[in-house]
């Protein structure tokens, strides 16, 4: 297949991120400010939300972090009501065309962001970075189990694969959707074979369960990608432990594209700093020193069309150290989740509960559990059981449950059919109902 001038863009951009992954943090950072100075330039000039946001911070003044600082953090709230007034009246004719990207609306109301034609280029290149950084055979089929949309439905009910590497020809990847049984999805993953494997981390611990409790090896497996979730240590180490392949994790958002990666040698999720900046802030809106938890707020260094200043993402991550792998890219440590995924002491303080299921699946036939916060002082096991379970049995897993959660909270089980993914495909195994307020 002949190389197209997108294919050319892709390898010319991705080489010079080849270059500037290894250049100091203060000069990324100083690289950063160069566009940031572009982008608030044009949007002051061209968005109507910015037009008083950015008051005395146009005019091509130099920036740095404290001017940086003085510019309001955006909510999704802010992006529903601006509505049109978001979106640039006149786009450089270098950014390309538009399209629409829609979130999943997991923090609440969907929002639909306008991406351009260069932006997405850039999601490419990061795209390409991932495969090199791991070192993946281009060569390989990949299978691709998550939430369908558009053309994927109909390549999904076809069996038509695309090719996964952007810029390049490479093997096959097949698509599949999440919403089928796991059963199904292995019986799937046995019959294409695939060596990587891209899914959800919630669905990747699910495929580990049933393919144990099946006998249902996967031995053509080389590597799994998770993605759209919080992958947890306890997932990541099921992986190896079951089917014997290392787990490489992204942290993405519709709004901002590919924001993280996760560093091959340490382990760090690096920030993709060519193409967004990442804060992680305290409830003060001041950064947070390496070690400290905070709230993610991104923006979009090339999205011309529809700016995302100083956006609050819901995430919360904990801010990194420097890599010992040399890249000057920015670092977070982990990546926590929504605010939804607190837990509200009694004492109204939000703490992030430690919860796993093994402890679970030991006690009794557990097929799904989700824990929900319903009260400041109460928890609602959520069981999906393979049959009635005993008052020991109930006993034993709630003296378990508590046993990871702080002092005062009850526990009562509830027992529906199933538990549904919420949109997008997205499953959370704890999440809180109380309003901390």
């Amino acid at each position: 297949m002949a190389a197209t001038d997108g294919d050319r863009a892709i390898r010319d951009l991705h080489a010079l991120l080849e270059d500037t992954q290894w250049h100091r943090a203060e000069d990324n950072a100083r690289g950063q400010f160069g566009h940031l100075r572009l982008l608030l330039d044009h949007a002051g000039a061209t968005v109507p939300f910015y037009r008083d946001r950015l008051t005395g911070l146009g005019g091509g003044q130099p920036l740095d972090a404290d001017v940086w600082r003085r510019i309001p953090v955006m909510r999704r709230a802010d992006i529903q009501d601006a509505g049109d007034d978001l979106r640039c009246e006149k786009l450089p004719a270098a950014h390309g065309g538009t399209t629409k990207v829609r979130s999943s609306g997991s923090t609440g109301t969907p929002v639909t962001v306008i991406d351009t034609d260069h932006n997405h280029l850039f999601l490419r290149a990061f795209q390409l970075r991932f495969h090199v950084w791991f070192g993946r055979d281009f060569s390989h089929t990949m299978a691709h189990i998550s939430r369908l949309t558009g053309a994927n439905v109909e390549r999904a009910g076809r069996g038509e694969p695309v090719q996964w590497v952007p810029g390049h020809a490479s093997g096959p990847c097949y698509y599949f959707d999440i919403a089928r049984p796991a059963r199904e999805q292995l019986d799937w993953l046995n019959r294409i074979k695939p060596q990587v494997l891209v899914t959800y981390p919630s669905n990747l611990a699910h495929l580990i369960s049933q393919s144990r409790e099946l006998s249902i090896g996967l031995p053509f497996l080389s590597e799994v990608c998770t993605m759209s979730e919080v992958l947890a240590a306890e997932t990541r180490d099921d992986c190896e432990q079951a089917w014997g392949v290392k787990v490489s994790d992204t942290y993405s958002a519709q709004e901002a594209g590919i924001i993280a990666l996760q560093c091959p040698q340490s382990g760090l999720y690096h920030v993709m700093s060519e193409g967004v900046l990442v804060e992680v802030l305290d409830d003060a809106d001041q950064p947070c020193a390496a070690g400290r938890v905070g709230r993610v707020v991104v923006t979009a260094l090339h999205n011309f069309a529809m700016p995302l200043i100083r956006y609050e993402i819901g995430d919360y991550a904990e801010a990194g150290p420097p890599c010992p792998c040399g890249r000057g890219l920015p670092t977070l440590k982990r990546i926590l989740g929504r605010v939804r995924n607190m837990l509200v002491r009694p004492d109204g303080e939000k703490i992030w509960p430690s919860f796993g299921s093994r402890g679970l699946t030991d006690i009794a036939p557990i097929r799904q559990h989700q824990i929900v916060q319903t009260k400041r002082d109460h928890l609602e096991a959520r069981l999906v059981t393979d049959r009635p379970l005993s008052n020991d049995e109930e006993a034993r897993l709630g003296a378990h449950i508590l046993t990871r959660f702080p002092d005062g909270l009850s526990v009562s089980f509830v027992y529906p059919d199933a538990i549904g993914r919420g949109p997008g495909g997205k499953f959370e195994d704890f999440t809180s109902e109380v309003d901390a307020g």
